[in-house]
């Protein structure tokens, strides 16, 4: 089997849900079409009032393993373009993961420091024989798509925002149950080592960073919660500036 990547962005307006939960949505539809979810990722771009985005300028890449070709995801396109939100400007970018060129990669880089015209992206695409599509409104958002994909191939950028069994933690756990959802924990240096008998306190939050192809979840241990915790927590949206995309 090979793992294919599916990148999205601009899919939502100031009202709507985000990108994120469009592509949780399209991931479970994937797997009740018989693929293997790897996780979805969300990817941060550059900050910049410049860029029409609408909270934070971030994008999803969706990764699945399938045995019937890139063609058995290319429902996807009508997917998204059925459901992003009014005043959207979505886009969809699919490649099998070892087809995405160092280039891609670059963009994706280069999208988290400056801004970059549409028209790289589809030539760019098409150098690269990835499917890329505009589904509505400027279109813009191909470039986050596009971007996000290169991030997510690389396998160091971005973190988790769904894979099998996250959203179903517990509160409190043991390094067992992250082992079995496959999140690999990583301990922030401290005064306390790491027991097999310690309690890990999700914080009702857990997002594991992309580091080497892997979910690595880094925590910190805790005198308050007397519990390993994660160093990300959720942090409160930016004020809205604009309407435009993102997760």
């Amino acid at each position: 089997m090979r793992t294919i990547l599916i990148g999205i962005d601009d899919t939502d307006n100031p009202t709507s849900p985000g990108t994120g939960r469009l592509a949780r949505n399209l991931c479970a539809e994937l797997t009740k079409r018989g693929m293997k979810s790897l996780g979805v990722t969300r990817h941060q771009f550059l900050f910049d009032r410049a860029i029409p985005y609408t909270s934070h300028n971030s994008g999803a890449c969706i990764a699945v393993e399938s045995k019937n070709g890139i063609r058995a995801v290319d429902f996807a396109f009508d997917f998204v373009a059925c459901v992003s939100a009014p005043g959207s400007d979505p886009g969809v970018c699919m490649a099998f993961s070892d087809d995405v060129t160092k280039e891609v990669f670059d963009f994706g880089q280069a999208a988290q420091k400056k801004i970059l015209p549409i028209e790289k992206s589809f030539k760019l695409a098409n150098g690269s024989g990835i499917k890329l599509r505009g589904l509505g409104g400027n279109c813009l958002g191909v470039i986050g798509a596009l971007a996000s994909v290169g991030l997510r191939s690389e396998g160091n950028d971005g973190r988790f925002i769904d894979m099998p069994g996250l959203r179903e933690l517990p509160r409190r756990v043991n390094a067992q149950t992250y082992n079995e959802i496959g999140i690999e924990i990583q301990y922030k240096t401290n005064c306390h080592q790491p027991d097999h008998t310690d309690v890990y306190d999700t914080l009702g939050w857990v997002r594991p960073r992309l580091i080497n192809g892997k979910p690595v979840l880094i925590v910190v241990w805790s005198e308050k919660e007397n519990a390993w915790i994660p160093i990300d927590r959720k942090k409160s949206k930016p004020s809205q500036h604009s309407t435009k995309s993102s997760v």
